[in-house]
């Protein structure tokens, strides 16, 4: 029971230690944009008139996705309606064993014909 006490009091103090190691980090941010702005403001940069864009994520969405890939539709139109088919595979090619006769006579030794007269 002391043990366990031990360890919850170590792994606590290791979350404590995470939380305020952000907040350090916050702040050191915060001071850091702070003072960009009043170096920029100091020099007369016009950065206020600037309009504010969102930075694109990098990377593909795609990649981000979960679960099952979507299956293809194709749309099929008939002149007077719409119909959605999903797209067909092709099956795929399965390998084919070899048969052990053939594989044998592949392998053995020719033997050589021996007429008798």
């Amino acid at each position: 029971m002391y043990n366990r006490c031990q360890q919850i009091q170590a792994e606590n103090e290791r979350s404590v230690m995470r939380v305020n190691g952000i907040k350090k980090l916050l702040r050191r941010r915060t001071y850091d944009v702070e003072l960009l702005k009043r170096r920029l403001d100091k020099h007369g940069d016009n950065w206020r008139s600037v309009p504010m864009v969102a930075p694109q994520p990098k990377g593909k969405p795609e990649q981000k996705r979960r679960g099952p890939k979507p299956k293809n539709k194709q749309i099929i139109t008939d002149g007077t309606h719409e119909q959605q088919q999903t797209a067909t595979r092709k099956p795929r090619k399965q390998r084919e064993k070899k048969q052990q006769t053939e594989v044998n006579a592949a392998s053995a030794i020719p033997q050589q014909n021996l007429q008798i007269v």
